[in-house]
């Protein structure tokens, strides 16, 4: 029976764009068995993965060391066919006052800080990649 289920409920994949090892491990570990987890180090490598496949959402953590920023890579992915009204989360451990509403004009469409619970994740992502027909 557990076969068929499969065909139904197709498991939701999740690109996290984090560059920080212990924040992806810790969100590869909160999502294992819920979600297929695929990594980006960098905004090139987000931006080249999304291109490649279309993910039913983006952890985009804001603060990206070197190179684009979160906030730039999440304008590009934006600019992809089937990213327009994708759900794409900024991840930021620097919580300051209109910083979720410089994210939110920035494209994307939620928000979470870290560190974030397992719960909350979870929640957070069931809701958005749940295909609802209704």
């Amino acid at each position: 029976a557990d076969d068929n289920q499969l065909i139904y409920q197709r498991t939701p994949s999740v690109l996290l764009v984090e560059n920080d090892a212990a924040s992806i491990d810790v969100t590869r570990f909160f999502l294992k068995n819920k979600f297929i987890l695929d990594i980006a180090l960098d905004g090139n490598e987000a931006v080249n993965k999304a291109k490649e496949k279309i993910y039913d959402a983006i952890l985009m953590d804001i603060n990206l060391g070197s190179g684009m920023t979160g906030l730039e890579t999440t304008s590009e992915i934006r600019q992809l066919n089937g990213y327009e009204t994708k759900p794409i989360i900024a991840l930021t451990a620097f919580e300051m006052e209109g910083d979720k509403e410089e994210f939110l004009a920035g494209g994307c469409s939620h928000y979470l800080s870290k560190p974030f619970d397992k719960k909350t994740i979870i929640e957070l992502l069931t809701k958005l990649t749940l295909k609802s027909d209704l």
